[in-house]
């Protein structure tokens, strides 16, 4: 078929709008290359496809809870979020459902699976406890910094159609001796008069071993307030906790989260989406670019893989035609210094032939000689000739 990495790139982009029809012509294509023998490009249809059942499996086909759902008032926008009576600092921000974001996480198919049934069960907590069963309406999130706990989160707030009130517990703790207890009480009492879904931000600055030496006993006595306040929230309202250091947390504190899920840093599939969802269509950007990044950012968070994508941006609509793709990336690679793995960082600022030789020979990325010649704008021989050298000086 001419002009196949058109038409993936256009199916790429319909299937993104969730649109039956258009996934059903998209099947009959794929068995038409079946017929005509063309398997490889079926293949990567069919990935496609599965990749866009997956996200669609994230989004509930109803956004609202049932009234009956939670018990309080309603949060409306003329409530006025709880304070620090000794220094009126607000203890949490309130987000309603309209403002936050449509954007739907990515991430591997087994974690997003699992989101959709913990959407599906908290959508019909109603449903549950007319049947006698208790939901499970506690979340806690961890991993490392980046990951998208937090985009999650409100993302879940936004499905169920509940106002997100959002506390960072390393700002509810106060010099002041049992100021910081009475934050936390404060907090959860809040949120228990409203509908709404408490996230604890941070978590780890109050939830932490209260069997730590280093700590003293006035957080030991933060930590049960915060115990109790759990406790009391368990039947009344839905409560996310998200912390990035997740061994400093009491075990007892664990034990109140009915649900505990580890979100780890993107897997290669998982960073090629992510790259093609924040590069979109009027980047340009290739399939052999979108390998090459997805090979460069082995070690890099979500927010990571952000901000090297909004930096291509940048360049490409300053330097417009005439930006060098690899020389942008090396650009990046310069001026990020703390961002994850020297290695790479090494290899991409050396000559072109030890980049492409480790990219030969990279068992994730498997790009192979003509696609190396299109992303350094080389001849396939002079790539050939590359490699040889170098397999000759690895020898």
């Amino acid at each position: 078929m001419d002009h196949f990495s058109i038409i993936l790139a256009l199916c790429r982009s319909a299937v993104g709008d969730k649109n039956p029809a258009v996934e059903n012509h998209l099947r009959r294509l794929v068995k038409a290359l079946e017929k005509s023998g063309e398997d490889d490009k079926a293949s990567r249809l069919n990935k496609l496809l599965s990749k866009s059942n997956t996200y669609t499996q994230m989004m509930p086909t109803r956004v609202e809870v049932a009234s009956s759902a939670l018990g309080g008032e309603d949060l409306t926008p003329s409530v006025k979020a709880p304070v620090d009576k000794e220094t009126s600092s607000t203890l949490a921000q309130i987000f309603f459902p309209e403002q936050l974001s449509n954007k739907t996480p990515i991430f591997q198919q087994g974690l997003s699976e699992s989101m959709s049934s913990l959407l599906e069960e908290w959508l019909n907590t109603g449903k549950l406890r007319e049947a006698d069963i208790k939901p499970a309406l506690s979340l806690m999130m961890f991993g490392a910094p980046g990951t998208g706990k937090t985009l999650l989160a409100h993302y879940i707030a936004k499905r169920l159609g509940y106002p997100l009130v959002v506390a960072k517990l390393d700002g509810l703790v106060s010099s002041l001796l049992g100021t910081t207890a009475k934050n936390i009480a404060n907090l959860f009492a809040f949120s228990n008069r409203y509908k709404c879904i408490l996230l604890l931000d941070e978590f780890d600055a109050v939830a932490k071993l209260r069997d730590d030496p280093n700590e003293l006993g006035e957080l030991k006595r933060v930590v049960n307030t915060l115990l109790q306040c759990l406790d009391s929230r368990s039947e009344i309202g839905f409560t996310i906790a998200i912390t990035n250091h997740e061994a400093l947390l009491d075990p007892a504190v664990w034990r109140r989260f009915d649900i505990r899920i580890n979100v780890p840093k993107p897997s290669w599939d998982v960073r090629v989406e992510i790259i093609k969802s924040q590069l979109g269509s009027k980047s340009n950007i290739t399939d052999t670019q979108v390998s090459f990044l997805a090979w460069v950012t082995a070690e890099y968070s979500g927010s990571d893989i952000e901000k090297l994508t909004d930096f291509i941006k940048r360049r490409q609509a300053l330097l417009g035609r005439d930006y060098n793709f690899l020389e942008i990336i090396k650009g990046y690679i310069q001026l990020s210094a703390n961002s994850s793995n020297s290695d790479k960082k090494i290899i991409i600022l050396s000559s072109q032939e030890d980049l492409a030789y480790a990219l030969a020979n990279d068992e994730e990325a498997v790009i192979p000689q003509e696609k190396l010649a299109e992303l350094f704008g080389k001849t396939q021989s002079t790539i050939s000739r590359w490699l040889k050298k170098e397999k000759r000086r690895e020898i």
